[in-house]
């Protein structure tokens, strides 16, 4: 008896709270040839991973237990970790793709490139992506430090693009539609924070990201050298999303070479990375 050949595909999907959802959306993703489905079950209260084993008992299940609220990049990297597919393929729970989803997206698996629905397509669509399992990995995958509505998505996209992969653009047809979802049922399990509060964290956090990135040539930081960062960029939120106070951080960066003679001497980078809240064009 021979192994079966790993699929060329994994496709990721999480779910929290999204069951009813998952229902609609699952029978397309098992449906795709060479793929295999990967279910992350973030402490569901619905019972995600029982119906799923039932049911669909070719889906691997992830199942993760004592997180009450629902960290995104955390759950798709946890299921990124049961993969075996050459391709990764982020989708959502709410997302009905085509019966012949993959190849309606047309992604060109054997180009160093990362893949992206059309930027008019809607927001729920933008965090869906292709993207190949070695770059993924070079990159670190997901921040999971991003745990809000903060542009995980964009950030990912941000460090593939340092690593030189280039983005391409999917085929929109590819997906059916979007199930919607009011706010309420999107913030029920994430922060309470106002989402345009949440999208300037993650977009400041980036930005200080990769101006570090893009001066020492590094497209992956550790998990310490993000927290650092982020508890820098924290305290800064609030006054800057009230108005109250423009954001600044300055990062100095050690000169990591020999400076011949100058042995005895210390050089460095500075960075400085500013945002303010426009002034208001009423009167």
């Amino acid at each position: 008896m021979t192994d079966r050949p790993a699929p060329r595909y994994s496709i990721v999907t999480t779910c929290k709270g999204r069951l009813d959802d998952l229902k609609q959306t699952l029978p397309r993703f098992v449906a795709q040839p060479d793929a295999e489905v990967i279910v992350v079950d973030y402490d569901c209260p619905q019972g995600t991973a029982e119906f799923v084993r039932r049911d669909y008992p070719s889906v691997k299940v992830v199942t993760v237990t004592g997180q009450p609220m629902f960290n995104m990049p955390d759950a798709r990297n946890r299921g990124v970790a049961a993969t075996t597919g050459e391709v990764l393929v982020f989708l959502d729970a709410d997302i009905v793709v085509a019966p012949d989803f993959l190849r309606r997206a047309a992604f060109p698996g054997n180009a160093r490139a990362f893949g992206i629905f059309p930027p008019d397509s809607t927001n729920s669509l933008r965090g869906s992506c292709f993207v190949r399992r070695q770059d993924f990995d070079a990159v670190g995958g997901y921040d999971d430090l991003l745990t809000g509505y903060e542009s995980e998505d964009l950030d990912l996209y941000m460090r593939l693009r340092l690593l030189g992969v280039r983005r391409v653009v999917l085929e929109a047809d590819a997906v059916e539609k979007v199930i919607e979802q009011s706010t309420e049922e999107r913030l029920r399990y994430r922060p309470k924070n106002d989402l345009r509060r949440q999208f300037l964290r993650g977009q400041l956090y980036q930005l200080a990201k990769e101006s570090l990135m893009r001066a020492t040539g590094r497209v992956k930081l550790d998990r310490t050298a993000r927290q650092h960062l982020m508890a820098r960029v924290d305290p800064q939120v609030g006054a800057l999303f009230t108005g109250e106070k423009d954001f600044e951080l300055t990062m100095n960066i050690p000169d990591p070479y020999q400076r011949g003679l100058l042995h005895d001497w210390e050089f460095s980078t500075a960075i400085t990375v500013r945002a303010r809240k426009k002034p208001s064009s009423d009167g």
